[in-house]
């Protein structure tokens, strides 16, 4: 395909997705309506249990058959900085890079619910992104089943569970703000689904309803490196994925809090094959040295020790994340107030250990309703230990190895420090019933030039800061 025609296909794709969500729109508004109500009143439209049991999301249409709903936003954003691109996730194949792009909100979700049994049903949902190129991707795909009154279980692929707004990310007319914190939910994004399962409990305490959420599984994913040219792709892999979850829903407020351990979260790619490849030659030489018998034993025994200590530093960006999240939606008369506070411990140095907040203070004039939101991620704690590659003078060529070897791990620890932070102001207008429009501006910025944070940057240093301007129309149909 020549370069003129791929664009063109693209294009194509996304007015042919738009075209089928407005469609269904025009065919549908009572589904719409019942999406538009689970989201006022406090339920995650993308929340499929909660729908399910609580019947919320009923387009008239008995409990038995098929049903269909879905999401879309068309969005535009504008980036000033020539040397940083603008990401919500690290899978994303096209960032926002200088001047206007629709890649980083414009999206299409439809989703498809069949009843099979009094309580059975089978939950399906496909999302295109155009920083993806409109290409499919299944996100849920599972079979739920009612143990109980308050008890069911669902089997298959969910949505990630991972922080407050995880299982809306994608669902910009579920979002107050065109899009979840970037500083935060750059980070969690990519793990968009869970392929395993979960059991939920409701309990109802007076005006209360309380749910408590158990899940394991796993997750597989390309992880994309913005900082090589071309852009590279590796083979991310979540394995022992487990966790918890608490939500309550007061009248007037939402309150959920999360616990997630992942036993194994590992990047396999040609870039790292090549650093592990470098370790275990440069391992063996080491070793090969030591065994000279001309050198003094202290001296044999360090270059020994040094050679053992290689071999902790290959795949350097597996990792075993704790993911931990507290967030709040409140309503108070035209008030909202959201807050989120997170932590990420990867019980990696390279990796790094995360504190991030978000906050965002809204008020409500009829059908507008201006905001504005500060959120910030910011790294702890140690980092990498490189000096087992100090150069030893004792061979050129082997020094330079270690040299190298040791610059390029130090390059890949700037690389994924990623301490971000934002400032947004917006408004969103919800001109007419289930579509709101969305114009807002952010402020992101990393600590200093040769922090890229949650941006897609191909080189060090640049411009530590970016501006975007959006606007967006949001649908559910």
């Amino acid at each position: 395909m020549d370069k003129q025609a791929a664009p063109r296909l693209r294009l194509h794709r996304l007015a042919a997705a738009f075209a089928l969500a407005w469609l269904s729109l025009a065919g549908g508004p009572a589904a719409a309506a019942g999406l538009a109500k689970a989201t006022a009143e406090g339920e995650s439209p993308a929340s499929e249990a909660a729908r399910a049991e609580n019947n919320t999301n009923n387009n008239g249409s008995s409990n038995n058959g098929l049903r269909l709903s879905g999401f879309a936003t068309l969005g535009l954003t504008h980036n000033d900085n020539a040397t940083a691109g603008a990401i919500s996730s690290f899978s994303q194949t096209r960032p926002v890079r200088q001047g206007w792009s629709a890649n980083l909100d414009t999206v299409l979700g439809l989703q498809l619910e069949w009843q099979l049994l009094t309580q059975t049903s089978l939950l399906l949902q496909g999302v295109a992104r155009a920083g993806e190129d409109m290409q499919p991707q299944l996100r849920i795909a599972y079979l739920r089943q009612q143990l109980a009154p308050g008890l069911s279980a669902r089997l298959g692929r969910l949505r990630t569970p991972l922080y407050f707004d995880s299982d809306i990310a994608e669902i910009g007319y579920a979002n107050l703000a065109v899009r979840p914190a970037l500083p935060l939910y750059g980070m969690v994004n990519s793990v968009a689904s869970l392929d395993g399962g979960d059991l939920q409990y409701r309990h109802n305490i007076g005006d209360a309803s309380l749910l408590l959420q158990a899940y394991a599984g796993g997750y597989d994913y390309q992880h994309r490196f913005h900082n090589l040219n071309p852009v590279q792709s590796a083979d991310a892999s979540l394995r022992g994925l487990r966790g918890f979850s608490l939500s309550a829903h007061l009248p007037q407020a939402m309150l959920r809090f999360s616990r997630t351990e992942i036993d194994r979260y590992t990047l396999r790619s040609e870039q790292v094959t090549q650093l592990n490849t470098g370790l275990a030659q440069l391992g063996g030489a080491l070793q090969q040295m030591a065994s000279n018998p001309q050198l003094t034993q202290p001296f044999a025994a360090a270059l020994a020790a040094k050679a053992q200590a290689l071999p902790a530093l290959s795949n350097p960006f597996d990792n075993r994340p704790i993911y931990t999240s507290l967030g709040a939606d409140a309503n108070w008369q035209q008030w909202r107030v959201l807050a989120e506070l997170t932590h990420m411990d990867s019980r990696s140095d390279l990796v790094g250990r995360y504190r991030g907040y978000s906050f965002t203070l809204a008020r409500s004039w009829g059908d507008f309703t201006p905001y504005l939101s500060v959120a910030r991620q910011q790294r702890l704690g140690p980092k990498l230990d490189t000096s087992a590659l100090a150069p030893l003078g004792l061979d050129p060529a082997l020094d330079v190895g270690l040299s190298q070897l040791r610059a390029g791990l130090e390059q890949a620890q700037q690389f994924a420090d990623l301490s971000t932070r934002s400032f947004s102001l917006g408004l969103r207008w919800d001109w007419r019933e289930n579509m709101a429009l969305k114009a807002q501006f952010d402020t992101v910025q990393t600590p200093d030039s040769r922090t890229p944070g949650a941006l897609a940057v191909p080189a060090l240093p640049f411009v530590p800061k970016l501006q975007l301007f959006s606007l967006t129309l949001d649908l559910v149909f």
